[in-house]
Protein backbone atom coordinates (compact mmCIF):
# COMPACT_ATOMS: atom_id res chain seq x y z
CA UNK A 1 0.00 0.00 0.00
CA UNK A 2 1.38 3.37 -0.97
CA UNK A 3 0.69 5.67 1.99
CA UNK A 4 1.99 8.65 0.03
CA UNK A 5 -0.53 8.72 -2.81
CA UNK A 6 -0.85 12.50 -2.75
CA UNK A 7 -3.51 12.66 -5.45
CA UNK A 8 -5.94 10.59 -3.39
CA UNK A 9 -4.92 12.36 -0.21
CA UNK A 10 -5.77 15.75 -1.71
CA UNK A 11 -9.07 14.51 -3.11
CA UNK A 12 -10.12 12.72 0.09
CA UNK A 13 -9.09 15.59 2.35
CA UNK A 14 -10.92 18.28 0.39
CA UNK A 15 -13.64 18.64 3.03
CA UNK A 16 -11.04 19.34 5.71
CA UNK A 17 -9.83 22.47 3.96
CA UNK A 18 -10.97 26.06 4.34
CA UNK A 19 -12.45 27.66 1.17
CA UNK A 20 -9.23 29.38 0.06
CA UNK A 21 -7.22 26.22 0.67
CA UNK A 22 -9.81 24.14 -1.20
CA UNK A 23 -9.46 26.40 -4.24
CA UNK A 24 -5.73 25.71 -4.30
CA UNK A 25 -6.33 21.96 -3.99
CA UNK A 26 -8.81 22.04 -6.87
CA UNK A 27 -6.31 23.92 -9.03
CA UNK A 28 -3.59 21.38 -8.22
CA UNK A 29 -5.83 18.42 -9.10
CA UNK A 30 -6.63 20.06 -12.46
CA UNK A 31 -2.99 20.87 -13.28
CA UNK A 32 -0.98 18.00 -11.80
CA UNK A 33 1.82 17.90 -14.38
CA UNK A 34 2.23 21.68 -14.40
CA UNK A 35 2.26 21.99 -10.61
CA UNK A 36 5.22 19.60 -10.30
CA UNK A 37 7.38 22.17 -12.10
CA UNK A 38 5.94 25.28 -10.45
CA UNK A 39 7.63 27.37 -7.75
CA UNK A 40 5.24 28.20 -4.92
CA UNK A 41 5.08 31.84 -6.06
CA UNK A 42 3.86 30.80 -9.50
CA UNK A 43 1.19 28.52 -8.03
CA UNK A 44 0.03 31.35 -5.76
CA UNK A 45 -0.35 33.59 -8.82
CA UNK A 46 -2.10 30.94 -10.92
CA UNK A 47 -4.48 29.94 -8.12
CA UNK A 48 -5.08 33.58 -7.15
CA UNK A 49 -4.04 33.06 -3.54
CA UNK A 50 -1.11 33.61 -1.18
CA UNK A 51 1.94 31.46 -0.53
CA UNK A 52 0.87 31.23 3.14
CA UNK A 53 -2.47 29.71 2.08
CA UNK A 54 -0.65 27.08 0.01
CA UNK A 55 1.58 26.18 2.96
CA UNK A 56 -1.46 25.88 5.27
CA UNK A 57 -3.21 23.65 2.73
CA UNK A 58 -0.16 21.38 2.51
CA UNK A 59 0.05 21.00 6.28
CA UNK A 60 -3.70 20.39 6.60
CA UNK A 61 -3.24 17.45 4.22
CA UNK A 62 -0.26 16.08 6.19
CA UNK A 63 2.46 17.30 3.81
CA UNK A 64 5.48 18.97 5.42
CA UNK A 65 5.33 21.72 2.79
CA UNK A 66 4.86 22.50 -0.90
CA UNK A 67 8.08 20.71 -1.87
CA UNK A 68 6.87 17.54 -0.13
CA UNK A 69 3.52 17.77 -1.94
CA UNK A 70 5.21 18.16 -5.36
CA UNK A 71 7.53 15.23 -4.70
CA UNK A 72 4.59 13.04 -3.68
CA UNK A 73 2.66 13.97 -6.83
CA UNK A 74 5.68 13.20 -8.97
CA UNK A 75 6.09 9.73 -7.45
CA UNK A 76 2.37 8.86 -7.15
CA UNK A 77 1.21 5.76 -9.04
CA UNK A 78 0.00 6.52 -12.57
CA UNK A 79 -2.91 4.17 -12.08
CA UNK A 80 -5.18 5.46 -9.32
CA UNK A 81 -7.67 3.40 -7.39
CA UNK A 82 -10.88 3.20 -9.34
CA UNK A 83 -13.87 3.80 -7.08
CA UNK A 84 -17.48 3.15 -7.92
CA UNK A 85 -19.25 4.97 -5.10
CA UNK A 86 -22.66 4.43 -6.64
CA UNK A 87 -22.44 0.65 -6.31
CA UNK A 88 -24.96 -0.02 -3.53
CA UNK A 89 -27.07 -2.94 -2.43
CA UNK A 90 -30.59 -3.05 -3.81
CA UNK A 91 -33.75 -4.73 -2.50
CA UNK A 92 -33.29 -7.84 -4.64
CA UNK A 93 -29.49 -8.10 -4.38
CA UNK A 94 -28.06 -11.60 -4.74
CA UNK A 95 -25.54 -13.11 -2.33
CA UNK A 96 -22.85 -12.60 -4.97
CA UNK A 97 -23.74 -8.90 -5.29
CA UNK A 98 -23.62 -8.55 -1.50
CA UNK A 99 -20.18 -10.17 -1.38
CA UNK A 100 -18.84 -7.93 -4.14
CA UNK A 101 -20.34 -4.77 -2.65
CA UNK A 102 -19.01 -5.38 0.86
CA UNK A 103 -15.59 -6.34 -0.51
CA UNK A 104 -15.41 -3.23 -2.70
CA UNK A 105 -16.44 -0.83 0.06
CA UNK A 106 -14.13 -2.36 2.67
CA UNK A 107 -11.07 -2.34 0.41
CA UNK A 108 -11.86 1.20 -0.77
CA UNK A 109 -12.33 2.50 2.78
CA UNK A 110 -9.07 0.97 4.01
CA UNK A 111 -7.03 2.21 1.06
CA UNK A 112 -8.38 5.75 1.15
CA UNK A 113 -8.10 5.94 4.96
CA UNK A 114 -4.43 4.94 4.91
CA UNK A 115 -3.71 7.50 2.21
CA UNK A 116 -4.87 10.50 4.24
CA UNK A 117 -3.31 9.56 7.59
CA UNK A 118 0.33 10.57 7.39
CA UNK A 119 3.10 8.26 8.57
CA UNK A 120 4.56 10.99 10.81
CA UNK A 121 1.21 11.63 12.54
CA UNK A 122 0.71 7.90 13.17
CA UNK A 123 4.21 7.65 14.64
CA UNK A 124 3.55 10.59 16.98
CA UNK A 125 0.29 9.02 18.15
CA UNK A 126 2.00 5.68 18.78
CA UNK A 127 4.54 7.38 21.06
CA UNK A 128 1.87 9.40 22.86
CA UNK A 129 -0.15 6.29 23.68
CA UNK A 130 2.96 4.33 24.60
CA UNK A 131 4.11 6.99 27.08
CA UNK A 132 0.72 7.66 28.67
CA UNK A 133 0.08 6.87 32.32
CA UNK A 134 -3.38 5.72 31.28
CA UNK A 135 -5.35 5.55 28.03
CA UNK A 136 -9.08 6.31 28.28
CA UNK A 137 -11.12 5.24 25.26
CA UNK A 138 -14.51 6.88 24.79
CA UNK A 139 -17.22 6.29 22.23
CA UNK A 140 -20.94 5.63 21.96
CA UNK A 141 -22.63 2.72 20.19
CA UNK A 142 -20.60 1.17 17.37
CA UNK A 143 -17.68 3.51 18.11
CA UNK A 144 -17.47 2.11 21.64
CA UNK A 145 -17.15 -1.39 20.20
CA UNK A 146 -14.20 -0.23 18.08
CA UNK A 147 -12.67 1.39 21.17
CA UNK A 148 -13.10 -1.83 23.13
CA UNK A 149 -11.17 -3.71 20.45
CA UNK A 150 -8.21 -1.36 20.99
CA UNK A 151 -8.49 -1.75 24.78
CA UNK A 152 -8.52 -5.54 24.43
CA UNK A 153 -5.34 -5.49 22.32
CA UNK A 154 -3.44 -3.09 24.59
CA UNK A 155 -4.33 -5.00 27.75
CA UNK A 156 -2.69 -8.08 26.24
CA UNK A 157 0.62 -6.20 26.31
CA UNK A 158 -0.04 -4.86 29.82
CA UNK A 159 -1.00 -1.26 28.98
CA UNK A 160 -3.12 0.64 31.52
CA UNK A 161 -6.32 1.45 29.63
CA UNK A 162 -10.11 1.26 29.76
CA UNK A 163 -13.08 1.81 27.47
CA UNK A 164 -16.04 3.75 28.85
CA UNK A 165 -19.40 3.34 27.14
CA UNK A 166 -21.83 5.48 29.16
CA UNK A 167 -21.92 9.26 29.22
CA UNK A 168 -21.69 9.65 33.00
CA UNK A 169 -18.72 7.29 33.18
CA UNK A 170 -16.99 9.26 30.44
CA UNK A 171 -17.48 12.51 32.35
CA UNK A 172 -16.14 10.96 35.56
CA UNK A 173 -13.04 9.62 33.78
CA UNK A 174 -12.47 12.97 32.08
CA UNK A 175 -12.78 14.77 35.42
CA UNK A 176 -9.89 12.69 36.81
CA UNK A 177 -7.72 12.74 33.68
CA UNK A 178 -4.38 14.53 33.90
CA UNK A 179 -1.67 15.79 31.57
CA UNK A 180 -0.09 12.33 31.84
CA UNK A 181 -3.15 10.63 30.34
CA UNK A 182 -4.44 10.13 26.81
CA UNK A 183 -8.15 10.38 26.01
CA UNK A 184 -8.82 8.58 22.72
CA UNK A 185 -12.22 9.57 21.31
CA UNK A 186 -13.89 7.65 18.47
CA UNK A 187 -16.90 9.05 16.61
CA UNK A 188 -17.38 8.65 12.87
CA UNK A 189 -19.71 11.66 12.66
CA UNK A 190 -17.50 13.77 14.91
CA UNK A 191 -20.62 15.26 16.48
CA UNK A 192 -21.56 12.79 19.23
CA UNK A 193 -22.83 14.99 22.06
CA UNK A 194 -21.75 12.71 24.93
CA UNK A 195 -18.20 12.50 23.58
CA UNK A 196 -18.03 16.27 23.08
CA UNK A 197 -19.05 16.80 26.72
CA UNK A 198 -16.33 14.44 27.99
CA UNK A 199 -13.68 16.00 25.76
CA UNK A 200 -14.58 19.46 27.06
CA UNK A 201 -13.75 18.30 30.59
CA UNK A 202 -10.64 16.35 29.53
CA UNK A 203 -9.30 19.38 27.66
CA UNK A 204 -9.69 21.53 30.78
CA UNK A 205 -7.60 18.96 32.66
CA UNK A 206 -4.88 19.12 29.98
CA UNK A 207 -5.14 15.47 28.96
CA UNK A 208 -3.70 14.64 25.54
CA UNK A 209 -6.63 14.13 23.18
CA UNK A 210 -6.53 11.85 20.16
CA UNK A 211 -9.60 11.68 17.91
CA UNK A 212 -10.76 9.34 15.17
CA UNK A 213 -13.53 10.82 13.01
CA UNK A 214 -14.62 11.09 9.41
CA UNK A 215 -12.45 13.28 7.17
CA UNK A 216 -14.67 16.36 7.36
CA UNK A 217 -14.47 19.31 9.71
CA UNK A 218 -16.37 18.44 12.86
CA UNK A 219 -16.64 19.44 16.52
CA UNK A 220 -14.75 16.49 18.01
CA UNK A 221 -11.79 17.04 15.69
CA UNK A 222 -11.46 20.59 17.07
CA UNK A 223 -10.45 19.17 20.48
CA UNK A 224 -7.65 17.03 19.06
CA UNK A 225 -3.97 17.29 19.83
CA UNK A 226 -3.63 14.48 17.28
CA UNK A 227 -6.33 13.63 14.74
CA UNK A 228 -6.96 10.46 12.75
CA UNK A 229 -9.40 10.40 9.85
CA UNK A 230 -11.55 7.66 8.36
CA UNK A 231 -12.73 7.75 4.76
CA UNK A 232 -15.93 5.94 3.89
CA UNK A 233 -18.87 6.90 1.72
CA UNK A 234 -21.76 6.22 4.06
CA UNK A 235 -24.90 5.27 2.20
CA UNK A 236 -28.52 4.46 2.98
CA UNK A 237 -27.89 0.72 2.63
CA UNK A 238 -25.32 -0.05 5.27
CA UNK A 239 -22.55 -1.62 3.18
CA UNK A 240 -20.50 1.52 3.76
CA UNK A 241 -21.35 1.70 7.46
CA UNK A 242 -19.49 -1.59 7.86
CA UNK A 243 -16.65 -0.19 5.72
CA UNK A 244 -16.06 2.75 8.08
CA UNK A 245 -15.75 0.31 10.99
CA UNK A 246 -13.25 -1.82 9.05
CA UNK A 247 -11.19 1.30 8.30
CA UNK A 248 -11.24 2.28 11.98
CA UNK A 249 -10.09 -1.19 13.01
CA UNK A 250 -7.28 -1.05 10.46
CA UNK A 251 -5.94 2.16 11.99
CA UNK A 252 -6.19 0.60 15.44
CA UNK A 253 -4.24 -2.46 14.28
CA UNK A 254 -1.48 -0.16 12.99
CA UNK A 255 -1.32 1.77 16.27
CA UNK A 256 -1.33 -1.41 18.36
CA UNK A 257 1.41 -3.02 16.26
CA UNK A 258 3.50 0.13 16.52
CA UNK A 259 3.13 0.26 20.31
CA UNK A 260 3.93 -3.44 20.69
CA UNK A 261 6.99 -3.06 18.47
CA UNK A 262 8.33 -0.13 20.53
CA UNK A 263 8.39 -2.52 23.51
CA UNK A 264 9.09 -5.68 21.52
CA UNK A 265 10.69 -7.87 24.19
CA UNK A 266 8.26 -6.84 26.93
CA UNK A 267 5.33 -7.27 24.54
CA UNK A 268 6.36 -10.82 23.67
CA UNK A 269 6.63 -11.71 27.36
CA UNK A 270 3.22 -10.13 28.10
CA UNK A 271 1.54 -11.80 25.13
CA UNK A 272 2.92 -15.21 26.09
CA UNK A 273 1.81 -14.74 29.69
CA UNK A 274 -1.66 -13.72 28.52
CA UNK A 275 -1.88 -16.70 26.17
CA UNK A 276 -0.80 -19.17 28.86
CA UNK A 277 -3.36 -17.84 31.36
CA UNK A 278 -6.18 -18.07 28.81
CA UNK A 279 -5.10 -21.56 27.76
CA UNK A 280 -4.97 -22.63 31.39
CA UNK A 281 -8.64 -21.85 31.89
CA UNK A 282 -9.73 -23.20 28.52
CA UNK A 283 -8.79 -26.82 29.15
Amino acid sequence: MNLENSIERIRSGMELLKPAERNVALYILSHLEDVIRMPIAVLAEKAKTSEATIVRMCRALNFSGFKDLKLSIATAPTLEIQNNHNFELEKDSTILQMIQTIEMHNIDAIQRTLMINGERELEKIIHQINNARKIIFIGIGASAIVAQDFEHKLKRINKNCETIFDSHGQLIAAAHATSEDVVFAISYSGETKEVINALTVAKENQATIITMTQNKRNTIQSFADYALYVVSNEADIRSSATASRIAQLTLIDILYTGIATLNYDKSIVALNRTLEVIKGFSR
